[in-house]
């Protein structure tokens, strides 16, 4: 009798030891490193910017989102039941509380949102091409399993809390005679991402907040990490000073993914958060791809105005109040203003007369046509010299092209856009004397960072410092939600499994992207109901987030140069981009810092200028 209760004993507690033995070890790290699902031994894990090896030290203004990560290794075994809690943060001296009464994400005293990381397979890289100029500028990994789609902890099935993580995997390599052999990792990582979004109201005071996270496996608390916030007395702004114009389907072509939901809803859903993430999402709507509809930009204007981004709108957030910046007529060649002398013109007076009354701060402009090649260049002369020759109103808009500056077309475009960026510095000065302009799109190492899969978060971040940098008004992005096959390549319009295939782009000569326009995913899954997290919202990722930080980190250089001068500011920019744009050729490695911890020494800076100024 007694030997079979000291059985029992030894068997409860080496079962308890093995429950808790599942995880390893947890660390912290701040929104700017990817960390893969393999690399136990990263060079962050003992200490980075925000994690000295037992404790996270967070800082940020009023109305400010800050996203960090949380990395639980595990065993090989992986967990039955895996979750993480945050506590509501509390400033001790007062007993004020961020986001902990919240009902509301994103209300006015703030809010904590927790994700699990979730994780896809690149085993064929993106081949150079329109993503990187050479070997010497590409990626630092470029395969492995690599986290980007974020999964709130209410969502069903994969991904939610509490989160199933899975044996590791076996993993065919060659040994160093070339005989293939079957290795299974000993350790792996789960990530996982919390925005802790610090409150815009100025009742709560500036100071000390200290919260604890909590690690739940299998039902048990097996480690928790303190946290301190330091609430600075300063505030982000609302307003964005710079753009992300970012494309997106419209709501009837998301409508499959989203079953019950109009595309009214649809469309307020995915601009909402959008502008959470301070990005403009124009270009996928039928405002944009039709001929002039009063009623249809009547129902639109308060997209415009800021009203639709208000609390009675249902909005909460950054952003409160402010409308959107950019409107395209047309998108990617589509003919909004028709194809005959008499239509352009007539369509282009309505628009122009519209937006000067009603949207005069809005930058409108006709998107005339798509990454044009010598061939179209007589249409665009005769197009734009039918527009710019009338005596109407519609002799004022402005003419884009997504195209870097050509001299065969100057006097017909008056908004340039090109995949390399700026090419020449002189040019682009001329152009803004001239009340013209030059913008960039997607993302081109080493002139400006790379929009795929296995770019570093700071990829998406360090474009916003390089607008900073070389006076770039605007980021536009060819997509967001590209669900779909591109319709130029072998796959057609097949619905992509988003969730297990990082190969997003191809078209027909083969030129392939990991992750090519994909910035959101989405919470349903028709097609592939194993993937289905049966939220009708879309999804973000750890690229949005970093797209995010950097229009962050933009308004903290904004707030900055009204300090010190802009002078002052870009020789702290300097310091991680030493180069980039037309001063790097193609073939030339990066010269800009690829490690977050680089620009969060520079983002403190920036915060002790603008707080101690």
């Amino acid at each position: 009798m007694y030997k079979k209760l000291i059985c029992t004993i030894i068997i409860t507690v080496f079962s308890a030891f093995r429950i808790s033995a599942q995880v390893l070890d947890v660390w912290a790290i701040s929104d700017g490193e990817k960390v893969f699902k393999y690399h136990t031994d990263h060079f962050a894990k003992r200490a980075n910017s925000i994690w000295n090896g037992r404790l996270i030290k967070l800082k940020g203004l009023y109305n400010e989102v800050i996203g960090f990560q949380i990395i639980v290794e595990l065993g090989h075994e992986g967990s039955r039941a895996l979750e993480i809690a945050m506590a509501p943060p509390i400033h001790k001296a007062t007993g004020h509380t961020i986001g902990g009464d919240a009902c509301i994400l994103y209300g006015p005293q703030g809010s904590i949102e927790l994700f699990s990381q979730h994780y896809l397979h690149v085993t064929r890289p993106t081949k150079p091409a329109w993503y990187y100029g050479s070997e010497a500028s590409a990626p630092i990994h470029m395969t492995g399993w690599i986290p980007d789609a974020l999964i709130p902890d209410d969502a069903h099935g994969i991904g939610g809390f509490p989160l199933i993580v899975p044996p590791t995997k076996e993993e065919v390599i060659r040994n160093q005679n070339e005989l293939y052999v079957i290795e299974r990792k000993s350790k792996q990582n789960q990530g996982f991402w919390i925005d802790l979004y610090l409150p815009s109201d100025s009742s709560y005071p500036a100071g000390l907040y200290e919260s604890e996270i909590t690690i739940w496996s299998n039902g048990k608390v097996v480690r928790s990490i303190p946290v301190e916030i330091r609430l600075l007395n300063g505030r982000m702004p609302d307003e964005n000073h710079s753009n992300v114009w970012l494309y997106s389907s419209r709501g009837k072509s998301l409508q499959y993914y989203f079953p019950g939901l109009s595309m009214d809803q649809i469309n307020k859903m995915i601009k909402f958060e959008a502008h959470r993430h301070r990005i403009d999402l124009v270009g996928g709507f039928e405002v944009n791809q039709q001929p002039f509809d009063a009623l249809k930009m009547k129902a639109y204007k308060p997209y415009l105005d800021g009203t639709a981004f208000t609390p009675a709108n249902g909005y909460h957030g950054p952003g409160i109040g402010y409308g959107e910046k950019l409107f395209a007529i047309g998108i990617y060649g589509e003919p909004a203003l028709g194809s005959t002398k008499e239509s352009i013109l007539s369509e282009a007076d309505k628009w122009v007369n519209w937006f000067e009354k009603n949207a005069p701060h809005t930058r409108f402009f006709w998107y005339m046509i798509d990454e044009p090649g010598p061939v179209q260049y007589p249409w665009i002369k005769q197009n734009a010299a039918w527009l710019k020759s009338s005596d109407q109103p519609g002799s004022r808009l402005p003419v884009f092209i997504t195209t870097s500056y050509k001299k065969e077309l100057e006097g017909a475009v008056d908004i340039w856009c090109g995949y390399r960026g700026i090419e020449d510095p002189g040019q682009f000065n001329k152009l803004k004397k001239e009340g013209k302009d030059h913008w960039f799109y997607n993302g081109h190492r080493p002139f400006f960072g790379s929009f795929i899969l296995e770019a570093e978060a700071v990829d998406l971040r360090v474009n916003c410092w390089i607008k900073y940098l070389y006076g770039i008004n605007t980021w536009f992005i060819w997509h967001g939600t590209h669900w779909r096959h591109n319709q130029q390549g072998p796959k057609g319009r097949l619905h992509q499994r988003v969730f297990n295939e990082p190969l997003t782009f191809i078209n027909w000569n083969f030129n392939y992207g990991n992750g090519d326009g994909i910035l959101f995913y989405p919470g349903r899954m028709a097609h592939q109901p194993e993937e289905d997290r049966g939220l009708n919202r879309v999804l973000p990722s750890i690229r949005l987030k970093n797209i995010r930080r950097g229009q962050q980190d933009y308004e903290l250089m904004w707030l900055a140069e009204q300090k010190i001068g802009r002078e002052k500011v870009l020789q702290l920019i300097r310091k991680v981009i030493p180069k980039a744009m037309y001063e790097v050729q193609a073939a030339d490695p990066v010269a800009w810092s690829q490690r977050g911890d680089d620009y969060d020494k520079i983002r403190d800076l920036l915060l002790d200028i603008i707080i101690n100024n």
